[in-house]
């Protein structure tokens, strides 16, 4: 189960991370267990969940001249909140 993430994430939404650095660290730890298929053993709710921070982390952009679709921090961390939201 890929607990470690999740608890990643929920460091993210404590503030204990930045948004900058949330974003890349999520993105690599979700590849590696992808990579090792860790995350195949998770239930579909997590991972579902746990894709779609993957996918907001790689939306993340902090420079101000990004895209409209791209998310700015306060984005990042609400959408994230959501989804950790809907999971508990």
């Amino acid at each position: 189960m890929s607990v470690v993430i999740l608890e990643f994430a929920k460091s993210f939404i404590k503030e204990r991370l930045s948004a900058e650095v949330f974003a890349d660290a999520y993105i690599e730890l979700w590849r590696i267990e992808r990579d090792n298929h860790i995350i195949l053993k998770d239930d579909e709710r997590l991972s579902e969940c746990l894709s779609s921070i993957f996918c907001l982390a790689d939306l993340y952009n902090p420079e101000p001249d990004r895209e409209e679709y791209e998310l700015d921090d306060k984005q990042l961390y609400d959408q994230v909140l959501q989804l950790i939201n809907k999971l508990n």
